[in-house]
């Protein structure tokens, strides 16, 4: 995470991710993710996000996912990757935007 201009540690990240991934099936589910109304945790989405927006124009493309995701240690292809924001994009893009929503969105893949 440093890399990516963060202090935010890997067990830091996966201690969020447990807290908010009541289920532990690796993803947040929409319910999950209806349960964050905390301010912090909003403006942890909004940093992931800005982390992720690689080229900062304020969409986390399939390609950006990919290469953040695999600086962590992720074994995905960007085939994978372009298919996980296919479950979160409401408008058809394809890519996870920089809207309430779509930060929101960032959760339910990352």
């Amino acid at each position: 995470m440093k890399a990516l201009g963060s202090d935010t540690s890997l067990d830091e990240m996966n201690r969020i991710m447990a807290g908010i991934d009541t289920d532990c099936d690796g993803f947040i589910s929409l319910e999950e993710f209806a349960s964050l109304e905390d301010d912090d945790e909003m403006k942890e989405l909004q940093d992931t996000f800005e982390l992720y927006d690689l080229n900062k124009n304020g969409l986390i493309s399939a390609k950006e996912l990919h290469q953040i995701l695999s600086q962590l240690g992720e074994r995905c292809t960007v085939d994978d990757h372009t298919n996980m924001i296919k479950t979160v994009d409401s408008d058809g893009d394809a890519y996870v935007n920089n809207s309430p929503y779509g930060t929101r969105n960032l959760s339910l893949i990352s």
